[in-house]
């Protein structure tokens, strides 16, 4: 009987070894790695934490009791824009949300419609993002949305639609040093012409129908965007005198239209203007994503050329506050979350394309701390 016994044990060792044997390794989590870190912002977490604490302490914001769903922030290189975009992100508290979606621009290769990187993970100095697989599989459905894998070697720069991009990469860490824990859905928004070759707000609201199932009560929805793009540089130089002025009358028209949640007064405006607006189309989407008693607020408003003192080529940049007059402000939850990881990503993307979309001409950063 204790022959048969230890026989039995040993079988079940054997089965035990050969099985974990065979099975597969853990898959290692796809991450995104930073493209402008040293360049836009910091790629030095404790400055760079440092920088954006300042940034915040500096905002002068309301205080507001209504729910806040969706904001419209700069992306641009910190030491241009970091004080104004900061004005959109004060209000948030840790644990507020538990999912962001990101709406940006691509500044790089062409594409249609919109698009996800094959991504579980973004990282930045900060810490790693995960990407929220549920939300994204839900947009998948919908022949809208493609996703596109990251290869930084061995592709045409054309593919490259997410390697080099910035816009997304540089809101991150305003939402990960208020929030500290979250989880994203990163959509680049491309070219959204319907069948017939144009973009009617019949094609936004397609999109916009879209993203709702992934909007929920904790889901906040944050646009990537600048304002007027002046200059040879961005093919847009309707005046040559008064430069500032000009500029700034520009803006404060796309302004009204936001303000007035006004999608067809604003899509006349870009129509009649021809200004350059790169998260033209992500605001159109926003506009049809809004409930109907939304409240929207400019917080604060600069321009590269105020900044540089330079205005050959100017940005302009523009902090929106969007709350639902419905609903009461959600409250913190820091028990829920977890403190932010401070570690220099060990390794960081370079393009190797002069054409990769890393910091514009007229938006160059100086300093790797632009406190």
């Amino acid at each position: 009987m204790k022959k048969y016994f230890l026989l039995f044990v040993f079988c079940i060792a054997l089965m035990a070894f050969v099985t974990a044997d065979a099975a597969p390794a853990a898959k290692s989590p796809t991450i995104r790695w930073p493209a402008v870190a040293g360049a836009n912002y910091s790629s030095d977490p404790e400055m760079l934490l440092a920088t954006l604490v300042n940034f915040r302490v500096q905002a002068e914001v309301p205080e507001v009791g209504n729910k806040l769903i969706a904001l419209i922030a700069s992306p641009a290189p910190y030491g241009l824009a970091g004080r104004t975009t900061a004005h959109a992100f004060k209000s948030l508290q840790p644990g507020q949300y538990d999912r962001v979606v990101i709406l940006a621009p691509g500044h790089g290769p062409s594409f249609e419609n919109c698009s996800v990187p094959a991504v579980d993970v973004f990282m930045t100095p900060l810490g790693p993002v995960p990407l929220d697989g549920s939300a994204i599989r839900t947009l998948m459905y919908s022949p809208l949305f493609q996703m596109h894998q990251l290869r930084y070697d061995g592709v045409k720069p054309h593919e490259r639609i997410h390697e080099y991009e910035f816009a997304i990469e540089s809101l991150l860490p305003y939402l990960q040093e208020r929030l500290f824990e979250f989880k994203l859905v990163p959509v680049l928004v491309g070219d959204l012409k319907d069948p017939k070759g144009n973009t009617t707000e019949n094609t936004m609201t397609a999109f916009a129908n879209a993203i709702k199932p992934v909007i929920d009560e904790r889901t906040l929805v944050v646009v990537a965007s600048s304002f007027t793009h002046y200059g040879e540089e961005y093919k847009n130089t309707p005046f040559t005198e008064e430069i500032e002025e000009n500029i700034a009358h520009l803006d404060r028209l796309a302004f009204e239209q936001i303000l007035g949640l006004n999608l067809s007064g604003f899509r006349s405006y870009m129509k009649r203007s021809k200004n350059v607006i790169d998260g033209e189309n992500c605001i159109q989407i926003l506009l049809q994503l809004l409930p109907v008693h939304t409240q929207a607020r400019l917080l604060a408003y600069t321009t590269s050329g105020t900044v540089s003192g330079h205005w050959d080529n100017s940005v302009s940049y523009g902090s929106f506050v969007f709350h639902d007059l419905d609903a009461p402000a959600l409250s913190a939850r820091p028990d829920l979350v977890r403190p932010l990881v401070l570690r220099k990503p060990e390794q960081t993307a370079s393009p190797s394309q002069p054409t990769s979309p890393v910091v514009k001409e007229g938006e160059k950063e100086k300093s790797e701390n632009p406190q």
